[in-house]
């Protein structure tokens, strides 16, 4: 019988069933997207695991099974370009994923995206990069990560097994490995899908129990002809039932239909194809069986004080005071559940996740249990207080609804106020984490480095790579340098004696280049030709050689050559003083600085040819132009941007994802918030006849409806913002990062939340029009 009243009844009782099906499908639909992740990510994992390379080591021969490949990963503006140049050393070498045969000289095999991007003409200085190649394949889906990759493979008969960057391989796919990311990264994941998950069973227990007034005057009349009160109650959880199990098949139908489009979206350079979005089995079952057994639960237990006589509903009656000592219970336990990952540090494994998950879940349900008793005890002081007796009429109608109808209100509000502080406390932990790792002061000029390996580009090209890299369009200065790295003689000889193999010391770094390069890297108040220094604060733990130490250039090297090694001794005049500048990681200066007078730099082992290159901020595609001028001077040149927005740029993209997905919350629980309003409506359809006949002004209503919005909302986001400042600090001191607050990411998710409060009113006020005639009290 509860089933039927929730598919009969005309077309309230459809409009109230479809409301229910609505709200509990948006929810389900997003608890099938989270149950289809693992299986996403797996897949990926899977395609990125099957083009890994096996390397056959630089003892390795050639032969008619090998292929040679180096890795040229670039970028194109905001987006990632993965690369490979390949060579085959005979007709049976192994053939990359997604491709029936390996690309010849002058060939280019693209991804499907990469293709369309080079053929349109926003990637008309992409294609420069790649001048006298022919498309001749395009990668299949088993290449690819996700679909919208830019992966291409470039063969070329220039590459040499010789160099450092190049491989020999005779087979591809390393084997299945778990799927690991840093310890930051992982706890901002977690704390995210927390903070969107949870928000949305709160948002799917609010749709349960819509049309609540409605059916308790249904339920009466029932008990006016007979029915017990047990038997009210399986009526009531049959009609829960029934909207839940609707619910599903809608949730499933807007899952199903927003797939595809989802398959665009990449985060942490994984994606999915639409294949891949098939929810776990398992977490599948457990949604489906959940669900109708949570929507019974909750329509019983929310009659447990609602008595259904056969004259009426004591819900009409003013509720009691909500009680206050079990609410703290909730965040004091979270609290507790991080507080030893809050002393000892961060630590990792599934008992400390599954530890972290269980404390923020409870937290973030602590700030949904404290807000009715907050909404209630404020709504009582507005009624008393003196802003409610200088109060307006719109005022004191909002305030008086509130007063009778708190809970409606709370749980409308509640999944609006742990979507913020969830999201609030992830913007605080990324913001403290990118700020705790960017050593880049503000305001500090863009920079880019071209760098080669020594084998492809030798030492004497150095000014070559400087000229024609400098000449680029966008560049305001280049400094080229040579790095790379010398041991200590003492070791060399202590190795050769048969003692202190176990003692080994990591080798100098060293770099040559000419004044106007160093000056770049280092303070230094003057310097000549033939001027040696010794950088002091050195990063990573490198170490800088003593005045007067002697040094082995090229122990290898020159070994194998049948010579005695180079060595070269640390001028006694070296300066042990000079302080390194502040500039972007992978740019500053460790160990000993050297002109080209002082050291000849062909004896370095281990070095490479860099070009420091200062960019004009106004020139967006000065990047790109560099690239494209670093490829066609070798294949295998890299090109590195840097700026003050790079140094945490690996945090940057989940910090985007998790804020568009607390705004795509917000606005899910806004579509909620607006049907709850509409049902209102529709319950004081009477009411609000009678004030129309009354003669009160729809503009008084229509304020009224916007206040008793705004009140709930604006208690909310103060509680939101003060949790979700809290539950971030507690998570930075966990990976011991400074508090630096996104003020505007969180002014952006607060706006949000008062634009989803003005968007409600707006759509609810043609009802209210609609119901304010003095029609709707004419009875039968």
């Amino acid at each position: 019988m509860g089933a039927r009243f929730a598919v009969t009844g005309g077309r309230r009782g459809w409009l109230r069933t479809a409301l229910t099906a609505l709200g509990v499908g948006l929810g389900v639909a997003v608890l099938l997207l989270a149950a289809a992740l693992p299986n996403a990510v797996t897949a990926a994992k899977h395609r990125s695991d099957a083009r890994t390379i096996v390397s056959e080591g630089e003892d390795s021969r050639p032969t008619d099974r090998t292929l040679l490949v180096a890795s040229v990963d670039s970028g194109y503006r905001d987006r990632t370009v993965s690369g490979r140049v390949v060579r085959a050393e005979g007709p049976h070498a192994p053939v990359p994923p997604g491709l029936s045969r390996v690309p010849g000289p002058g060939e280019l095999a693209v991804s499907p995206a990469l293709a369309d991007l080079l053929a349109s003409p926003d990637g008309a200085l992409l294609k420069e990069r790649f001048p006298h190649l022919r498309i001749t394949a395009r990668i299949g889906d088993e290449g690819l990560t996700y679909p919208g990759e830019l992966l291409y493979y470039q063969g070329s008969d220039a590459l040499r097994h010789s160099a450092g960057d190049v491989e020999r391989v005779t087979e591809f796919g390393a084997p299945d490995s778990p799927f690991e990311l840093e310890p930051l990264v992982v706890l901002a994941i977690l704390v995210g899908c927390v903070a969107l998950l949870v928000p949305v069973a709160v948002f799917v227990a609010t749709a349960v129990r819509l049309g609540g007034e409605r059916r308790d005057l249904r339920l009466a009349a029932l008990r006016l002809v007979g029915a017990d009160r047990a038997t009210t109650r399986r009526i009531a959880a049959g009609e829960a039932l029934a909207g839940s199990l609707l619910g599903l098949l809608t949730g499933t139908a807007i899952f199903l239909a927003a797939r595809i489009p989802l398959c665009s979206l990449t985060l942490f350079d994984l994606g999915a194809f639409p294949s891949d979005l098939v929810p776990d089995p398992a977490l599948t079952a457990v949604i489906a069986l959940a669900l109708p057994v949570c929507a019974v639960g909750i329509a019983l237990f929310t009659m447990r004080r609602v008595t259904v006589e056969p004259l009426g509903v004591t819900r009409k009656a003013p509720p009691l005071r909500r009680r206050l000592w079990w609410r703290p219970l909730l965040p004091a336990t979270g609290v507790a559940l991080l507080l030893p990952q809050v002393i000892g540090g961060l630590r990792s494994g599934d008992a400390a996740g599954a530890q972290v998950i269980v404390g923020v879940s409870l937290l973030l349900l602590g700030v949904a249990a404290f807000l009715p008793w907050l909404l209630d005890a404020v709504v009582t002081w507005l009624g008393r207080g003196s802003l409610g007796r200088r109060g307006g009429q719109s005022w004191h109608l909002a305030v008086r609804r509130l007063q009778l109808t708190s809970g409606t209100a709370s749980r409308s509000i509640s999944g609006i106020t742990v979507a913020v502080a969830g999201a609030i406390a992830v913007q605080v932990l990324l913001s403290g984490a990118a700020g705790g790792l960017s050593g880049t002061p503000q305001g500090s000029p863009r920079w880019a480095v071209a760098n080669a390996w020594e084998a492809t580009a030798p030492a004497a090209r150095a000014h070559r790579m400087e000229a024609r890299l400098g000449a680029a369009e966008g560049v305001r200065a280049a400094h080229g340098l040579i790095s790379g790295y010398a041991d200590s003689a003492r070791h060399q000889r202590a190795v050769a004696h048969g003692y202190g193999q176990d003692d080994d010391p990591d080798p100098y770094p060293v770099t040559v280049a000419d004044c106007a390069a160093l000056r770049v890297l280092a303070r230094l108040t003057d310097c000549s030709d033939g001027d040696v220094f010794l950088v002091k604060d050195s990063t990573d733990g490198l170490r800088a050689p003593r005045p007067g130490e002697r040094l082995v250039l090229d122990p290898l090297g020159s070994e194998e050559a049948g010579h005695r090694p180079a060595t070269w001794t640390v001028p006694a005049t070296a300066r042990h003083t000079v302080p390194r500048r502040e500039l972007p990681p992978g740019l500053g200066a460790n160990g000993l600085l050297a002109t080209p007078k002082a050291l000849d730099a062909t004896h370095l082992h281990d070095s490479s040819v860099d070009v420091m290159l200062r960019l004009a901020p106004d020139r967006p595609d000065a990047v790109e132009h560099l690239r494209n001028i670093a490829a066609q001077a070798d294949i295998r040149a890299q090109l590195f941007a840097f700026d003050d927005s790079d140094t945490a740029e690996g945090l940057a993209t989940p910090r985007r994802a998790l804020a568009a997905g607390a705004v795509a919350v917000l606005l899910l629980i806004g579509a909620g918030l607006l049907i709850t309003t509409l049902e209102q409506l529709q319950e004081r359809a009477r009411l609000l006849s009678a004030l129309d006949a009354l003669g009160t002004p729809r503009t008084v209503l229509g304020l009224s409806v916007l206040w008793q919005t705004t009140i709930p909302v604006a208690l909310g986001l103060t509680l939101a913002v003060g949790c979700g400042l809290g539950l971030g600090t507690l998570l930075l001191h966990m990976v011991d990062r400074p508090l630096l607050p996104d003020w505007p990411t969180i002014l952006t998710l607060t706006g949000t939340a008062a634009v989803v409060i003005m968007g409600v009113t707006a759509l609810s006020l043609p009802l209210l029009w609609r119901l304010m005639r003095p029609e709707g009290l004419r009875t039968e």
